[in-house]
C-alpha cells in the first residue's frame, strides 16, 4: 500500500495532529501510532526546516519546507507502519478532504 498522494510531503506531527485516523483504529492502537508517529519525527536524522527567518535551521518560504528527501515526510516513513495504520491514514485523508 502507498500514502495517499495528498499526503506524501505531509511530516508525521502533521499526520499525527491534522488527520482523523483515530476513527479507523483502537484507541490503543490510535495512541499507538499517535506516539510513533511523534518519534518518527524526533529521531529525524533530516528533519523539515521550520518556518522562520532563515536563521537557526529555519526557512523563510513554505516551498522550502516540500523538500521530499527530509525523512519525517511521509513517503519517507511510511514502511515504518504496519498495514492497518497505513490503512487508516489513508481513510482519514479520505474523509478528511472528501475524497
Amino acid at each position: 500500500m502507498t500514502p495517499h498522494p495528498r499526503i506524501e510531503l505531509w511530516t508525521a506531527d502533521e499526520v499525527a495532529e491534522c488527520l482523523p485516523y483515530q476513527q479507523f483504529l483502537t484507541k490503543e492502537k490510535s495512541d499507538a501510532l499517535y506516539r510513533k508517529l511523534w518519534d518518527i519525527l524526533n529521531c529525524s536524522d533530516t528533519p523539515t526546516p521550520v518556518g522562520g527567518d532563515g536563521t537557526g535551521n529555519t526557512v523563510e518560504t513554505p516551498e522550502e519546507r516540500l523538500n521530499s528527501h527530509n525523512d519525517d515526510k511521509v513517503k519517507n516513513f511510511w514502511c515504518k507502519l504496519d498495514t492497518e495504520e497505513q490503512e487508516a491514514i489513508n481513510k482519514s485523508v479520505e474523509k478528511e478532504f472528501q475524497l
